[in-house]
């Protein structure tokens, strides 16, 4: 496992977004629930929060506050659109899907270059 705070802030993103895209399906597949209150899942808050003030004396000061993040279900019960009480609207839980999923990819691509550059790294080392 390799554990510099920028693999690991990709890592934590990646699992953030697949969090949040789970809640996102959730939503979408009660939106015929009385009473159901839509779930979003907060990742990025804490994640910037810790990477807008990093120790940067020390790295693995900063690898533990970025491990130390979960990511966390908010449940919106203030709201209610339908006189049922369900406060499900699908056609902006489909945006938020699709901008989720724009997210996800872009994470994961930078995750993919990150790893594919310290594997080149390690393999120029055995050489």
């Amino acid at each position: 496992m390799i554990e510099d705070p920028i693999t690991l802030a990709l890592e934590k993103a990646v699992a953030g977004s697949a969090m949040r895209h789970q809640a996102i399906l959730n939503n979408i597949a009660n939106i015929n629930t009385p009473n159901y209150k839509r779930e979003d899942v907060n990742f990025k808050e804490q994640l910037s929060s810790v990477l807008s003030n990093p120790d940067t004396n020390n790295n693995s000061k900063l690898t533990d506050k970025i491990k130390n993040i979960k990511p966390d279900i908010i449940t919106e019960s203030d709201t209610s659109i339908r006189n049922d009480g369900n406060n499900v609207d699908v056609d902006k839980e489909m945006s938020i899907l699709a901008k989720n999923s724009m997210e996800y990819e872009y994470y994961l691509s930078l995750l993919t270059k990150r790893l594919s550059i310290i594997k080149s790294v390690v393999n120029e080392g055995r050489r």
